[in-house]
């Protein structure tokens, strides 16, 4: 009796184990496993960006003798590394469906560059590994944001971009944070331990995850949807919605009329419409009404910037990110100079725009996907979360730089991360939610855009702020980074202003509003 006793437990045990790695297994290929993967990713490329931070001055100017405008050389060198790794990646990635390669090349390529770059001992060496780490990152964090709109797209966008950007504030702002206690406790050797250890964790995760088998299937249903393909069906259907204005009018006299409507949206398509009804320069050679071709048309960078919301999102990505990125080549200097602080001082004040940052990203990820709250913004939508935040945050960048104590310099940080966060949360998920409108083939080619200008941010914002502090002092070089952010949100008011003026607000509310974002 004590044998069967025995003998059913054990194999009551072993399949609540089987049941177990069922689950773990079934997991891998889930929306939420993709979204933990690509927000690894997402932060480990950010956390390398912000590591040295607290330790470059005793680098560059205390061992190297070099000035400080060599500090701002190599974050720009970053950001032109990612310059060229994101579209590149971006295209391969989107032109054949191809998502975990790319990533598992980029973080192979992240680890090992970033330890190269931890041992480095001349500057030409730190340049070339910054840049390598540049092109790394721009590949896994273009395909990592690409996987989430993958399985996202449509309503849940918002919440997922905002668990993503957490990840994106805790590498990008906390990594100071972590640069300066590593290399406190253990010297460029500890750093180089550190990275190579996320890196190899990414990895492993990335590998053990199954993309969903559902991904190419969600394009291709999108693609047949937009392409109206099957004569018999849905023919009539196309004519029903696109009304008599179409019949009676040249084709690509109507793509421009339509092309013109959709700069202010329309709820009747919900989606690109030049897609549906693509000028002559565009048709497929033999196709008749009888027998119309599919089109295989695949969306181009270029038509994503011909996008105003693509756009508008590109130039706040530069204002934003911008802005934040403003600290690191500047407040190690100013707080060295200020306060004779260590670098585990300064990246413990890094902490004041980590925290605030991270509960944004959550937060307001939920407010951009509740279509109570972004009626009510009609037709601003996203696009006030941007405007509002940047504003504010051009206010407490202002307070940093007139502030004379570490106390207020912590308090009027934490402001910064808390609106820089809310006005950066809204961007990755307007793109997304636009591209998904325009037919969902081009989520790694609208986050290379993303990346290139966050580039450009952190290209020219690093490299010109060193040399602007040492002619204008610290509260200036504040006040020209409060500039920047006002100018962003002055520019991201003029279209939706103008959809209000000329429609009026009532159009954007009811059954039949006109589609914003």
């Amino acid at each position: 009796m004590s044998i069967r006793t025995q003998s059913a437990n054990n194999d009551g045990g072993g399949s609540a184990i089987k049941r177990m790695f069922h689950k773990c297994n079934e997991f891998r290929s889930t929306p939420a496993a993709v979204l933990i993967v690509s927000t690894m990713a997402v932060f480990s490329d950010t956390v390398v960006y912000g590591l040295i931070v607290p330790f470059l001055p005793d680098i560059l100017q205390n061992k190297l003798g070099m000035s400080s405008s060599a500090n701002g050389i190599l974050f720009g060198t970053f950001g032109l590394g990612v310059l060229i790794g994101a579209p590149i990646s971006a295209y391969i990635s989107d032109r054949w469906n191809m998502r975990k390669w790319p990533m598992v090349i980029g973080l192979v390529g992240l680890g090992a560059t970033s330890v190269l770059f931890a041992l480095a001992d001349a500057f030409w060496e730190l340049v070339v590994a910054r840049l390598a780490q540049g092109i790394s990152s721009g590949i896994t964090w273009a395909v990592g944001l690409a996987m989430i709109a993958d399985v996202y797209s449509g309503e849940g966008i918002g919440k997922a971009m905002g668990v993503a950007f957490s990840g994106f504030t805790i590498g990008y702002l906390g990594g100071p944070v972590l640069g300066g206690v590593i290399y406190g406790a253990g010297g460029n050797h500890a750093i180089a331990i550190f990275v190579g250890a996320i890196a190899v964790v990414d990895l492993v995760f990335r590998l053990l995850l199954v993309e969903p088998k559902n991904m190419q299937a969600v394009h291709s249903s999108r693609a047949s949807e937009l392409a109206d393909v099957d004569p018999t069906q849905d023919e009539k259907q196309m004519q029903s919605t696109t009304s008599a204005e179409v019949s009676s009018t040249p084709v690509e006299e109507a793509s421009l009329q339509i092309t013109a409507d959709n700069e202010i949206g329309d709820m009747n398509s919900g989606v690109q419409t030049h897609i549906t009804c693509l000028p002559a320069a565009h048709t497929i050679e033999g196709a008749t009404d009888a027998n119309p071709a599919p089109l295989e048309r695949r969306t181009t960078m270029w038509d994503l910037l011909k996008e105003w919301p693509i756009l508008a999102c590109c130039l706040a990505t530069i204002t934003v990110t911008g802005a934040s990125g403003s600290f690191e080549p500047t407040l190690p200097i100013h707080m060295d100079e200020e306060y004779g602080s260590s670098p585990a001082i300064i990246g413990v004040v890094f902490i004041a725009l980590v925290v605030p940052s991270m509960i944004t990203g959550i937060l307001v990820g939920r407010f951009t996907d509740d279509e109570r709250v972004l009626n009510y913004l009609a037709p601003y939508g996203r696009f006030a979360f941007m405007i509002i935040g940047s504003l504010l945050a051009a206010i407490a960048v202002a307070c940093v730089g007139a502030t004379r104590n570490i106390a207020g310099l912590v308090v009027s940080l934490a402001a910064v991360g808390f609106l820089c966060g809310t006005a950066a949360v809204p961007i990755m998920s307007t793109m997304g939610v636009h591209v998904y409108r325009m037919g969902g083939d081009a989520y790694a080619k609208v986050y290379a855009l993303f990346n290139i200008a966050y580039s450009i941010g952190v290209i020219v914002i690093p490299t010109v702020l060193p040399p602007v502090m040492n002619a204008v002092g610290f509260a200036a070089t504040m006040g020209v980074v409060s500039a920047l952010l006002v100018f962003g949100a002055i520019v991201l008011t003029i279209q939706p202003t103008r959809m209000l003026r000329k429609y009026g607000r009532s159009a954007f509310v009811g059954d039949n509003a006109r589609i914003f974002l």
